[in-house]
């Protein structure tokens, strides 16, 4: 069941829909039928698209990208032999130490470095399906907050007054659109800077280190708000409690290879948390920041 491999009790998943718990019993049930909006609703919260939900198999989890003995070396090998496959319904974290090549294999995706060796296929266009959240926040501080949303539209070609305003307040910014950028606090940063990396659908989203730098409930909403992004999506993090609960699927990259891949559902079935689980294969190298 979805729900389940999610983690989601009932009552936590009739909070995140709006509804009674009894009104989740009844659909599990087969009593009665979820209405369309809340049946897209769970299709966003479960990462799967409609099809599944009505007829029970995905009409849309194609390959989105490939990477085949992927090499990258600057004054030392970085990356040796990466071979990755990610599909259209991924929910990935990406872990390992501290200078494992994280970052290099993000920037080897967005074509900001060539592979000395190796092949990258991309099944999507990168200036039209790719959403990117970096570590650090690429903001204009001598801007207000309404006038950088509006610039990063007009940019990605995203500009609709009435829609930014709408997910300015869905981003708890409101208060702060007249603020220049150089006057809010490290958490709104990071809110905005996912919100510009969320302006348009994207086929794949890569978000590297998102939560650092931002306070509880920041956290607490960026991790509620990306439960309804479609598309594949590929995340660097060490938030082990949110990995177990949001993502599918485990990579560990370790002496420049892809050391293990693994599915959440065989972690959790094998009586594991995701932090045991990387810890137990990731025993020679430091602690992860």
């Amino acid at each position: 069941m979805l729900r389940q491999k999610k983690n989601l009790s009932q009552e936590g998943l009739a909070q995140k829909l709006f509804v009674s718990r009894q009104s989740i019993s009844k659909w599990e049930n087969g009593e009665v039928e979820p209405s369309i909006d809340k049946l897209i609703m769970l299709a966003e919260i479960f990462a799967v698209d409609l099809d599944f939900l009505l007829l029970g198999k995905s009409q849309h989890d194609e390959v989105i990208l490939k990477m085949a003995k992927v090499q990258k070396h600057f004054d030392k090998a970085v990356l040796r032999d990466v071979n990755l496959e990610v599909r259209s319904r991924d929910r990935i974290a990406l872990l390992g130490s501290n200078g494992s090549g994280k970052t290099t294999i993000v920037n080897l995706i967005l074509g900001a470095y060539r592979p000395n060796g190796g092949q990258i296929q991309r099944y999507f266009k990168p200036e039209d399906d790719l959403s990117v959240m970096p570590q650090e926040n690429h903001l204009l501080e001598a801007l207000r907050l309404k006038e950088q949303v509006a610039l990063s539209a007009k940019i990605q070609g995203q500009y609709k007054a009435q829609n930014l305003k709408e997910l300015v307040n869905q981003f708890h910014l409101t208060d702060q659109s007249r603020k220049l950028i150089s006057q809010l606090s490290g958490g709104q940063k990071r809110r905005l800077a996912l919100l510009l990396a969320l302006l348009k659908p994207s086929k794949l989203v890569i978000l590297d280190e998102p939560t650092v730098g931002m306070d509880l409930e920041s956290i607490d909403f960026f991790w509620s708000y990306l439960e309804h992004v479609s598309g594949a999506v590929i995340t660097i993090t060490h938030d082990f409690n949110q990995i177990d609960r949001y993502f599918n699927r485990v990579l560990l990259l370790k002496d420049g290879v892809i050391a293990a891949d693994e599915r959440v559902a065989t972690i959790h079935s094998n009586n594991q948390t995701i932090e045991q689980w990387y810890r137990a294969n990731n025993q020679s190298q430091e602690q992860p920041a």
